[in-house]
């Protein structure tokens, strides 16, 4: 297999290149010559296989392009590799689509993402913080003359129900900050081969995967032991309620929740959870049945 490009795909690379130096202020040759020397250094790779008249790769990555990615020995090096897997998808005898190239990057690269906990603790820093400024408001305001809104209002935050959760929400952002890895990051890429914590992103989502999962566990436990004021279960749904039943979890404790995991008492919600699930997926498909 030659190591070519098509010249339709040439044209369209300088042409994108061009458009990418004018956004990013860097050089355009410099860009076009980085592409060029990576397809170089991958040829077995990225001229694998002849080009198809136009891009119809179906969506995804395949194990081929997945095993190529992972055998970076780097960070900077899968980055790389990613970059030449979109790169290549993109790329047939009609030219290079430099929109599709842009949304394989940007789909594909952020799809692990979503598990990091980094942007989620940036929302629950901003709502703690607008939680403690309103909390210290109407306070303010119950010293004086207050109006029945803002009367309401401390009836509302002073309620139990407001206050678990409220409490909840500190507990969450510390596991994502302390367990999650997120504290003192911020991040607005959300794309695993652009993270701002570069080497540190693929153990930042495996972090993440295991904060998210224990705070699902978590919420699905306050939710099925503790009355709402705003849900009420139907009777076919309350056999998975267990509302005076004593708790054996406080979900406002940080320190709490890791003993229960130590000691056993989580894996119990995690076992009702999952016979819970298995229970609902069986009778929704059930369903779909006669659909």
């Amino acid at each position: 297999m030659q190591n070519r490009l098509p010249r339709r795909a040439v044209e369209s690379l300088v042409e994108y290149c061009q458009k990418l130096g004018e956004e990013t202020g860097r050089p355009a040759a410099k860009i076009f010559r980085e592409y060029l020397e990576w397809m170089k250094k991958h040829a077995d790779y990225f001229f694998s296989q002849p080009w198809p008249k136009e891009p119809d790769e179906p969506p995804g990555l395949t194990d081929k392009d997945a095993e190529f990615i992972e055998g970076g020995k780097s960070y900077k090096d899968r980055c790389e590799r990613f970059m030449l897997v979109c790169l290549r998808k993109n790329i047939s005898l009609k030219g290079f689509d430099s929109e599709g190239f842009a949304e394989d990057f940007r789909v594909y690269g952020g799809k692990d993402c979503w598990e990091c906990v980094v942007p989620e603790a940036m929302e629950l820093r901003k709502k703690v913080g607008e939680m403690n400024e309103y909390r210290k408001m109407v306070e303010e305001e119950m010293k004086g003359n207050p109006s029945q809104f803002i009367r309401d209002w401390y009836a509302h935050m002073t309620n139990p129900e407001t206050i678990r959760q409220h409490k909840m929400l500190l507990v969450q952002l510390r596991l994502c900050e302390e367990l999650g890895g997120a504290e003192g990051k911020t991040c607005e890429t959300k794309n695993e081969y652009r993270c701002p914590y570069a080497g540190k992103s693929k153990r930042l989502i495996e972090d993440g995967r295991l904060i998210r999962r224990l705070w699902r566990y978590v919420e699905w436990y306050r939710e099925h032991w503790h009355r709402s004021s705003t849900h009420t279960p139907s009777p076919e749904e309350m056999r998975w309620y267990h509302y005076d039943e004593p708790d054996f979890i406080d979900v406002t404790s940080y320190e709490d929740i890791l003993e229960a995991i130590d000691d056993g008492r989580l894996h119990r919600i995690i076992e009702e959870y999952e016979r819970y699930f298995k229970e609902v997926y069986a009778a929704s498909n059930s369903a779909s049945d006669y659909s």
